[in-house]
């Protein structure tokens, strides 16, 4: 397991680096407004996959060794094509009819709802590669897909000389439309024709977990975008930008957590050991904070002036905002692997029950402290929505199993045996 952590890991460290230029790029050639723009549009694509995940997301994970895979994969695309379409049209019209719930910027539907569909479909592609546990499938199809994002966005800045949105609209479109085609080309060989059998029972249990997750998903997305249309709202599209750069730089210290979570719940949904997911989720959850943390100070230690530098001096306002999210980033990064442990033992809902707190944190702080503080109010809001989110799974998993505050303190024998993990893993695979 540790072999495929490092893996993914690794895929994920070269992602952030492809992502941190790529958002550079954005920055210095397109501009705060631009910038502030395409997030929308990502915010926009991400509550349009709230709706197809709930056939299409992470229920395929823990569904697919207990299923197959062929029952599944059939549902999952028809559901990402016919709610894509739906979704997308329902929240057009209701922007229309009331612009202060626009989430579809305005005269962006098309090239939405056209993502919308490749990114539901890869992302369906995504799931039952990790139900399969075929994580190195997975993280080379998703290196390929941000290798693909990086070059096109070079060819529409330099050769091209497209210096608008659209420019990284065909980047993120062209990359997860061949994220797509590679992911289904990976999956065909396990696609053994069975009787489809028993649907409706299957339907209904795949409805009955994803929606735990989804409505999981849909408020821990509201966590971390609702602020964006705040600020847009109560401040501008140029405040976007610099918001949405912050978060992007502040989030990529979830590279460890995110790496861990994603082969710890491809793992524990493949795992029937109660103790052994109990043992194992502390010891993940241990390490998750300390390097998180870790990582945050160096950050932070960094002068504003070298972020100023790099993104010129319209962002220079980022590092105010990693700032307030500081504190929030590394309460988050343990609440990750909290998350996949409830989801691989099939109570998803407390899941669920923290992100709905951590929303009302952040709607209620929002709306307080944006209009006042601007965008580091948003930083704060978010912090505090973060910290209840990870403490309410804290509380949770410590009645559970029974365990105590110091019992999340790193042992010297857990760093030995993590120090042995790693290098086992990195000496097999040089």
């Amino acid at each position: 397991m540790f072999k495929k952590i490092i893996g993914t890991i690794g895929t994920r460290a070269l992602t952030a680096v492809l992502a941190f230029i790529t958002w550079t790029l954005n920055a210095q050639y397109l501009g705060p407004e631009n910038v502030g723009t395409i997030s929308l549009i990502i915010f926009s694509v991400a509550i349009i996959q709230l709706f197809t995940n709930f056939i299409a997301g992470a229920a395929l994970i823990y569904l697919t060794p207990r299923t197959g895979i062929y029952k599944l994969f059939i549902p999952a695309y028809i559901w990402s094509l016919t709610v894509t379409l739906l979704a997308a049209g329902g929240l057009q019209v209701l922007g229309t009819m009331f612009p202060i719930l626009e989430i579809i910027p305005a005269g962006y539907f098309l090239p939405v709802m056209f993502l919308a569909l490749v990114m539901s479909l890869t992302t369906a592609n995504y799931m039952l590669l990790l139900g399969l546990e075929r994580v190195k499938s997975y993280n080379i199809i998703s290196l390929v897909q941000i290798v693909i994002l990086f070059l096109i966005l070079l060819l529409m800045l330099f050769g091209v000389r497209l210096l608008d949105v659209m420019a990284y609209y065909w980047a993120i479109f062209i990359s997860y439309l061949i994220a797509m085609v590679f992911g289904l080309f990976v999956l065909i060989p396990s696609l053994k024709k069975v009787p489809l059998t028993n649907m409706k029972a299957l339907l209904l249990e795949i409805l009955r977990f994803g929606s735990y997750v989804q409505f999981a998903n849909i408020f821990q997305t509201m966590n971390y975008r609702l602020s964006l249309k705040f600020v847009d709202y109560f401040i501008g599209r140029g405040a976007v930008g610099v918001l949405a750069l912050g978060m992007q730089l502040a989030e990529g210290m979830w590279l460890i957590s995110r790496s861990i979570a994603t082969v710890q719940y491809s793992r524990l949904s493949n795992e029937m050991n109660y103790d052994y997911s109990v043992r194992l989720t502390l010891t993940l959850a241990k390490i998750s904070w300390v390097v998180t943390g870790f990582a945050m100070l160096i950050v932070l230690a960094i002068p504003n002036s070298v972020f100023i530098t790099i993104f010129t001096a319209g962002f220079e306002d980022v590092k105010m905002v990693i700032a307030s999210l500081a504190l929030g980033i590394v309460a988050l990064s343990v609440s990750m692997i909290f998350s996949g442990f409830f989801s691989s033992i099939n109570k998803p809902y407390h899941n669920t029950v923290s992100s709905a707190t951590g929303l009302i944190f952040t709607i209620g702080l929002g709306l307080w402290l944006i209009p006042a503080y601007g965008i580091m109010g948003a930083g704060i809001s978010a912090t505090v929505s973060y910290s209840f989110v990870t403490l309410y799974q804290f509380i949770v998993f410590s009645s559970m199993t029974k365990l105590t505050a110091r019992d999340f303190l790193l042992t010297r024998k857990e760093i030995s045996l993590l120090y042995r993990e790693i290098k086992k893993a990195v000496t097999h695979n040089t």
